[in-house]
């Protein structure tokens, strides 16, 4: 069957586009375990703040969306909704009760997980800071909060101690809670003007703000910053799925383009000023971007039209936000398909956007089948997806295929004119309730080593310009609507479920600040490729044994 079609038209494009590249129909049943990646390849791991630093209510950090979302008391915290606990938890949870309010406790055990990672061997290290935590209610003429800046300020200075080279990111998910309050007309990033259009402002004057006070505290320990994490995740499961999950909300037609307008814009504005500020300064410089998320979506069959979906699912999930920072506009089958309901750049936005970022950021984690159907309910990718064939990880959504993460940094070198990537999340969960069973992860093993053995073949013989790959996750944490029933991490998180008077419910199983880390068998084989820089043999590490 052809891999390209001049006789079919797809949905959204003049012809459909060509089979993606490499494999074609068919594809590894297994890997080739060896070879080096280029020196300097930076190895990591991640972290966010709502999803480790617990200490939600100390030293003057402001209420959240995700404390609202998860019902923590947030009663007489800055920017709190809630003036009665037990608070309300969004009826959309799934685990009630759990929260962040003490999560891994590394607000209070910074210290020691610094010194974990050091005798790790750990090099590269992603976290986010809290906007709440620096800016109460995101808001900085309602005031700074110095002990906010104080915390950030220790741990970067921990890691440089370590010799560990942060990567942060400014946005991951935890939006002050004062400046989301539809009742009074504040609406987030789902802002729109008297015409119903996207707003920018105020939204993208409070973040710059609040990026700005960032470049300026800890650009001298900071050398490359994230603005957004996900913004797909954030703009679209934010609308009826997880945090916020308000019922004004609610349109999947509207409101998640409105707020990634939103997102974009002021993306850009941040960019634009770190460049134009701080990007040159030899004590503060160094580099921005934007980290983007896609699972890859390989065409079920070779026809055409399963092609077209395959094109349409990625251009619709990841070119979404990667098409205007990089070429200046949404994708144009994006605009075909939607209409009106996509809302358009002005030509100086479109300026402004455009080469806004230095790096791509990429994470990935997943893979699955696709093919074309043209049910309306499938607008506006009108594709249905499987996962025949795949291994299943603990979480529902996550299916591993080494060769669709090589697929996937091939769509993005080949669309973008090979940009230097970074793969900032890419990880693999597995369930465990007891030490014993947790350091077990044989499947995590496997799953990063036919990850990183194809990266390295999208390197050597694709020419893909991959400069670093973190690993989701350091610790087992808050792992969102799913609280601490899914496991992430290369180190196994104990933590000592207890009391917390301040979660909504089920106090007495909660995560209290009796906690203890212990490294799975993951974390060992991660060691040796850091030491070797190279694919690591995963049979040595694979045990079924603690």
């Amino acid at each position: 069957v052809s891999t390209q079609s001049t006789w079919v038209t797809c949905r959204g494009f003049d012809k459909c586009p060509p089979f993606p590249e490499p494999y074609v129909g068919h594809y590894p049943t297994s890997y080739t375990y060896e070879g080096s990646f280029p020196k300097g390849f930076a190895w990591g791991l991640g972290t966010a703040a709502y999803q480790i630093e617990g200490a939600y209510n100390e030293d003057g950090r402001g209420a959240t969306i995700w404390d609202t979302f998860t019902g923590a008391n947030t009663v007489g915290m800055p920017g709190s909704n809630c003036t009665k606990a037990p608070c309300p938890v969004n009826p959309s949870v799934t685990t009630p009760g759990y929260t962040g309010n003490v999560a891994c406790d590394h607000y209070h055990r910074y210290v020691d997980d610094v010194k974990l990672m050091k005798s790790l061997g750990l090099k590269h290290y992603r976290f986010s800071i809290a906007w709440a935590r620096i800016v109460p209610t995101g808001n900085v003429r309602d005031g700074v909060n110095q002990a906010g800046i104080d915390f950030y300020t220790r741990l970067l200075d921990a890691l440089h101690a370590a010799g560990i080279q942060p990567m942060v990111t400014l946005y991951h998910w935890d939006l002050p809670q004062a400046l989301f309050r539809p009742e009074q007309g504040v609406d987030g990033w789902y802002a729109r003007d008297a015409d119903g259009k996207p707003a920018a402002e105020p939204m993208r004057s409070h973040f710059l703000a609040f990026a700005d006070i960032c470049f300026k505290s800890f650009g001298h320990r900071v050398k490359r910053w994230i603005t957004f994490n996900e913004a797909w995740t954030f703009c679209v499961e934010g609308c009826g799925q997880q945090a916020p999950n308000h019922p004004n909300f609610q349109n999947q037609k509207v409101f998640p383009y409105v707020a990634a307008h939103n997102v974009l814009r002021a993306h850009a504005a941040v960019v634009e000023h770190y460049r134009k500020h701080y990007k040159h300064d030899p004590v503060l410089g160094g580099e921005i971007g934007m980290t983007n998320n896609c699972d890859w979506r390989e065409p079920k069959t070779t026809n055409p039209l399963d092609v077209g979906a395959s094109a349409r699912s990625v251009e619709g999930a990841l070119g979404w936000f990667t098409d205007p920072i990089m070429l200046g506009d949404y994708p144009e089958s994006m605009k075909r398909i939607m209409g009106s309901y996509l809302p358009t750049f002005t030509d100086a936005e479109k300026k402004q956007l455009k080469g806004s970022a230095d790096y791509f950021g990429l994470n990935h984690y997943g893979t699955g089948w696709i093919r074309n159907t043209d049910d309306p309910s499938a607008y506006p990718v009108y594709g249905v997806s499987d996962e025949a064939g795949f291994p299943k990880a603990q979480s529902s959504w996550l299916y591993g295929s080494g060769w669709g993460f090589r697929k996937i940094l091939n769509w993005v070198s080949k669309r973008y004119g090979n940009p230097p990537i970074y793969v900032t999340e890419s990880g693999w969960s597995l369930a465990a309730d007891t030490p014993a069973q947790g350091v077990v992860d044989p499947e995590r093993i496997m799953y990063y080593a036919n990850y990183t053995a194809e990266m390295r073949k999208a390197i050597t013989e694709d020419g893909v310009d991959v400069r670093g790959y973190y690993a989701w996750a350091f610790l087992d944490n808050f792992e969102w609507q799913r609280g601490f029933t899914e496991r992430f991490g290369v180190i196994y998180n104990d933590y000592g479920f207890g009391y917390d008077p301040n979660a909504p419910t089920n106090q007495y199983a909660q995560p209290t600040t009796n906690q203890k880390r212990y490294p799975k068998h993951s974390i060992r084989w991660m060691q040796a490729v850091w030491a070797n820089n190279s694919v690591v043999d995963p049979k040595p590490y694979v045990r079924r044994d603690p």
